[in-house]
């Protein structure tokens, strides 16, 4: 059964991405494939093929320590006689391309060239994400070390632009570039990949050769995504930053955040790792009280229309003056002023609505006349609001009845 009838996974990206599991393999002499052997495909899992982000940067406190394996297909003009997909047999670099010194042995320090390990670990320039579960991914890049002119033995990931050259194939000096899943619950160890760790599991489990390379098939089973980069013409390499965004459908999945132990049961996981996920409303939930709270909102008490010229959509007819004073407190007193000091109305507010309506009259019932009035809103135990508006009146129209 085909995995991808359509041709889906043949558009990612323009074409230039593809998941390990449905490249070319390396059987029969087929020196360019991306995957190792057809049975590292058969033991893979398409259920373990993500969402990624893949970032390239200049930026080198982000990038990736990583094992850098061999691409040339003939172990006699290789480096030190490697196989195409061993680790390289070249000195680790640093992150300048600084090799490792001749017998230092492996360091701790992911400063020094020959962190996690002396021989064939470089830097890819830049990280791997997993979009389903928010980890950092390990990588592997390659490089042909007989294409010495196109930067194929410096354990550095730059490739160059150029496709081929008048004899062979030679893809920008093969840096292929391998993107591993967080694999777990395979029955052999050596198959299980974990999140990032500098690539020391990776390069470690590569070299081994046992069964015939089937134990290398294992390992390179949990590789999720393949892609083979070029420079631009004309270009410096890392001039400017790149992302390659990857998205398929896929429901997220149990174990996503389970460690790399074996001894790890599913019941000894925090919510048998399934998706968890943790948010507060302490910032936005209804509080009482809160006599904080309730004083700040006392700005937003106004009054509507403001200013008044002679008419509200609350008037019900010609003889009707009204504007409301809105947002109060449940308990309140408002009492209205003339700018000289005078009291015009006062209102006792004791009820769970917001606003009150004011008929534009005084104490005795009697119409006010146009200017500016303060309007004071006290709160018990809260504050105190003084809010300016101005109105203009409009005479009485009897000719209107």
């Amino acid at each position: 059964v085909a995995y991808d009838p359509d041709g889906n996974y043949e558009k990612v990206i323009s074409g230039t991405w593809a998941p390990y599991i449905m490249t070319a393999s390396s059987d029969q002499d087929a020196v360019y494939g991306p995957a190792f052997r057809n049975i590292s495909k058969t033991i893979s899992r398409f259920s373990d093929v993500s969402s990624l982000d893949v970032v390239y940067t200049s930026d080198k406190s982000k990038w990736t320590r990583c094992p850098v394996i061999e691409m040339c297909g003939d172990r006699t003009l290789s480096e030190g006689g490697i196989e195409r997909f061993n680790v390289r047999a070249g000195q680790s670099v640093d992150k300048d391309g600084n090799p490792a010194p001749v017998g230092s042995g492996p360091s701790d320090d992911p400063d020094d060239p020959n962190y996690i390990s002396e021989t064939g670990m470089g830097w890819f320039p830049g990280y791997a994400i997993n979009l389903e579960t928010g980890e950092r991914l390990n990588i592997v890049f390659g490089e042909n070390s007989w294409l010495v002119g196109e930067n194929g033995r410096d354990m550095q990931f730059n490739p160059t632009s150029n496709f081929s050259t008048a004899n062979e194939l030679v893809l920008g000096g093969m840096h292929y570039v391998y993107v591993f899943a967080h694999t777990e619950g395979k029955t052999v160890a050596i198959a299980n990949c974990p999140a990032y760790d500098a690539g020391k599991t990776l390069r470690t489990n590569i070299p081994v050769t046992l069964g015939g390379g089937n134990q290398r098939a294992l390992v390179y089973s949990s590789a999720m995504w393949v892609t083979i980069p070029m420079a631009v013409p004309g270009q410096e390499w890392l001039s400017n930053d790149v992302k390659a965004s990857i998205r398929i459908a896929k429901p997220y999945k149990q174990y996503y955040s389970s460690t790399h132990d074996s001894t790890l049961k599913v019941n000894d996981t925090q919510n048998k790792n399934f998706p968890m996920y943790k948010f507060s409303t302490s910032n936005i939930a209804t509080t009482s009280n809160n006599i904080e709270k309730a004083k700040s909102e006392l700005d937003l008490i106004t009054v509507v229309p403001n200013p008044y010229y002679g008419y509200s959509s609350y008037e019900t007819n010609q003889l009707d003056n009204r504007v409301k004073i809105t947002n109060l407190p449940q308990k309140c007193t408002v009492s209205i002023y003339s700018t000289n000091g005078s009291l015009i109305r006062q209102f006792t507010k004791d009820e769970s609505g917001t606003s009150i309506e004011w008929d534009l009259k005084n104490y005795a019932g009697i119409p006010i006349a146009g200017g500016v009035y303060l309007i004071h809103v006290k709160a018990d135990g809260v504050g105190e609001k003084i809010v300016k508006w101005f109105g203009t009146l409009r005479p009485i129209d009897l000719n209107a009845f």
